[in-house]
């Protein structure tokens, strides 16, 4: 039996409110219709049997319908059938979110309502929400999202201001992350960064209008990686059969891109390697025209979330409700069967190292591919099963990051030397570690204890008795005390009450020395942008490192060769395209006289510098709204622009901020 979409919403809500009696009224505001129309769809459901749905729907007049289960089996029979249990209104708002923007910008479809509430299995109201924020994200860019009968959903605005939009969405948030996360620059050795390799792909795509959604480019960037990679250890490839009269456009982006990267890092690739890359772009174009079917779920989708529930129950992971492997591994899959029937198989220069390091994650890959019915019958190298472990390794550093420990940092006063303690642990513990809060001995309360696991503390606080684990180290954090830590940390289990402080929680004063300075402010008369630039950089390098400057230039380079730092004819915003300090910092330059930065923006007076943290820029977005909501003030602009001191600077940016 198969449910309709509405009645899988119902039994959804139902199940996950099981405890008690669900009224009609509660029900219709969930699916946003009516009281009416959810009786309708009640009274369709309960028609089924408790034979064939393993639970019986008791209604009860003045307090509404309750599900009782009568037959477990059957009813997670039931559920899978109807794949309820893949609904996906428990995962993250941003991978919602970056489903609907893919749908939007990059994959150009027409997007429906009522095609994205299947597709998510989301309320009408709920995604009335989800696009409130995005139209608000797209307004910064001078971008309207719109609708109109037969066309759906759509953006509109100039392919200039989208092209901003997708290279903002693809280098500040969740996209670099997650291919970090694939072990890393360090674990692939390359000579190029994934953010290069992001561009150069990036570039090509667009300028020959192939729309891929940023899972497929991510899966492109890992498989470009791997093949650089293959070339510096000497493997050779076999060639593939290919219509290149069919896919002239996909076999000219993928000779372009390699193009490009031979120029950079003056190596050559095999004929065979831009046919690899092909194929993946035309699996693309396969399946973005299969749109009529793009709402049923396919035989390998089916097969993949059976398989990792399984693996869930067994091993108890999370990987059935991680969105971004199973869209990753989709991908992946997609490729590798179209290979497979090419006979044609991939050798993998990370094998040996993966079956060292990471033989457990390697074992389950194989479990998984034996699980999945369209793939168990074809014999699969140890080469292509590693291909598919980083898949999962990814996800379990995902998995790592939203489940770190909270920690509590207490020293004597909360200043001073209680930062460098903070500093000291950031630097040496941040992939096992979320420093919730730095405070004084004296600040010390139940509020500030609530969902903390573990307590560092650089004064003895043995006199007082506490339920959460303390650790004493001293300000300079040594190496044993490190290790000490770490020892902790295997022990212990991170809270389920996680208090993060989201940026909705800060203000743009508690932020603001966070990330400026007087030592990073300068005010110049005349300059040129090159020695500006130079300058600021210089300035921002507090620690004296060897190469700090010309590093920094070139990643600024990198980045404005991307698209505008320049928010208007007055305010310019450089930052570099990936991030290399530790602490997050802006430097700050006024020009009393303007500075030529390009043809059409010829008297630049402001310059904010922007150089992120590598590990967290918590109350970043504030600053950067406010440097946003400066444009439309031109007042404020000149009076800052008057500034002959940081603290004038300070109490002018701080001051007429927009509300909401």
């Amino acid at each position: 039996m198969m449910l309709s979409q509405k009645e899988k919403l119902i039994v959804h809500y139902l199940s996950q409110h099981r405890d008690r009696f669900v009224t009609s009224k509660e029900l219709a505001k969930h699916l946003s219709c009516s009281d009416r129309t959810v009786r309708a769809y009640i009274k369709s459901f309960m028609a089924y049997s408790s034979k064939e749905t393993g639970v019986e729907l008791v209604a009860k007049q003045g307090y509404g319908y309750r599900l009782q289960l009568i037959d477990e089996q059957i009813y997670f029979r039931f559920i899978s059938e109807n794949n309820l249990d893949q609904i996906k209104e428990t995962i993250d708002i941003n991978d919602r979110h970056n489903y609907i923007l893919n749908q939007l910008i990059f994959e150009q479809n027409k997007v429906f309502f009522d095609d994205l509430m299947d597709q998510l299995y989301v309320s009408r109201s709920t995604l009335s929400s989800d696009f409130k924020k995005i139209r608000k994200e797209l307004l910064q860019y001078d971008l309207t999202v719109e609708s109109r009968a037969n066309k759906g959903v759509f953006v509109k605005g100039s392919e200039h201001d989208k092209r901003r939009f997708i290279m903002d969405y693809f280098f500040s948030g969740h996209f670099l992350k997650n291919l970090h996360q694939y072990v890393g620059d360090d674990f692939f050795k390359l000579p190029i960064s994934f953010e290069e390799l992001t561009i150069i792909v990036l570039d090509e795509c667009r300028s020959e209008q192939l729309q891929l959604s940023d899972f497929m480019i991510q899966n492109l960037i890992v498989h470009i990686a791997l093949a650089i990679k293959r070339i510096k250890d000497g493997f050779e490839l076999s060639p593939i059969a290919i219509d290149y009269q069919k896919f002239q456009k996909e076999i000219r982006v993928s000779k372009r891109i390699l193009n490009r990267i031979q120029k950079r890092m003056n190596i050559v690739f095999p004929q065979e390697e831009g046919q690899y890359i092909a194929l993946h772009l035309i699996t693309n174009s396969i399946d973005s025209q299969k749109e009529e079917n793009k709402n049923t779920e396919t035989p390998i989708r089916y097969d993949l979330m059976k398989a990792l529930r399984q693996i869930d129950e067994y091993y108890h992971y999370h990987f059935a409700d991680d969105f971004i492997l199973i869209e990753g591994l989709l991908v992946h899959l997609e490729v590798l069967e179209k290979r497979l029937k090419m006979n044609v198989h991939l050798n993998n220069p990370l094998l040996e190292e993966i079956k060292e390091q990471y033989s457990d994650i390697f074992h389950l890959t194989k479990d998984l591919l034996a699980k999945l019915e369209g793939f168990s019958q074809m014999t699969l190298s140890d080469d292509e099963i590693a291909y598919m472990t980083l898949h999962l390794m990814a996800a379990l550093e995902r998995y790592k990051e939203k489940n770190k420990l909270n920690v509590l940092v207490i020293c004597a006063t909360g200043y001073g030397s209680a930062q460098m303690l903070k500093e000291r642990i950031e630097n040496e513990l941040s992939p096992y570690l979320n420093i919730v809060d730095l405070i004084g001995y004296y600040d010390i309360n139940d509020d500030k204890l609530q969902g903390i696991d573990l307590i560092i503390s650089s004064i003895d606080l043995s006199h007082l008795v506490f339920t959460i684990p303390v650790l004493t180290v001293s300000v300079f954090l040594k190496d044993d005390e490190v290790a000490q830590i770490k020892e902790k940390i295997r022990t212990l289990h991170p809270s389920l009450q996680k208090k993060v402080r989201s940026n909705s929680d800060l203000t743009l004063e508690q932020v603001f020395d966070h990330y400026f300075s007087e030592k990073y402010f300068q005010i110049f008369d005349q300059i040129s942008k090159e020695e500006l630039l130079e300058k600021m950089a210089a300035c921002l390098n507090d620690r004296g490192k060897a190469d700090y400057t010309s590093s920094m230039l070139d990643l600024i380079r990198q980045r404005e060769e991307m698209s505008t730092v320049l928010f208007n004819d007055f305010i310019a915003v450089p930052h570099p395209l990936k991030a290399i300090d530790k602490m997050h910092k802006i430097g700050i330059a006024i020009m009393k006289k303007g500075l030529y930065w390009e043809d059409k923006f010829k008297s630049i007076r402001l310059v904010f510098l922007v150089s992120p943290s590598i590990c967290e820029n918590e109350g970043l977005p504030l600053i950067i709204k406010r440097i946003v909501d400066l444009t439309d003030q031109k007042e404020l602009q000149e009076q800052l622009i008057k500034s002959n001191s940081f603290a004038e600077f300070k109490r002018i940016f701080l001051s007429g901020q927009k509300k909401g």
